[in-house]
């Protein structure tokens, strides 16, 4: 099994109801932004620096007090916790990735373990 870090779950009908209306260029920074949360920072936050964001989100310089206001809104989409941007939703299921990833690799432990006291 992979590291839950090698993937992200995306919910399409979720993701494309919570970006529907907006510019594409929206909908990239948001997707683009949750798989930094998930990816890099292992949904422990992102900070509360704006060209850090806007770099992660891909979005131009111009149109970035727009797009910041939409994906970083602190209601649907990202929230400020303690300093840190946090989306409630990718945060729970990375609890759960990582839950689901530490009982496969102790099943697989316990199966390598079992085939090595087979064969001895």
């Amino acid at each position: 099994m992979k590291k839950p870090s090698a993937y992200l779950p995306l919910y399409g009908n979720d993701f494309f109801e919570a970006i529907a209306g907006y510019p594409d260029a929206v909908g990239m920074g948001y997707l683009r932004a949750l798989w930094h949360y998930w990816n890099h920072v292992g949904c422990e936050g992102l900070p509360d620096e704006d060209d850090y964001l806007r770099r992660i989100c891909g979005c131009d310089a111009a149109a970035w007090v727009r797009t910041k206001g939409i994906i970083f809104d602190n209601k649907y989409h990202f929230r400020l916790e303690t300093g840190l941007w946090q989306q409630p939703r990718c945060r729970e299921e990375w609890r759960c990735s990582l839950e689901l990833y530490a009982k496969k690799v102790k099943q697989t432990e316990a199966a390598t373990l079992a085939r090595t006291k087979n064969v001895t």
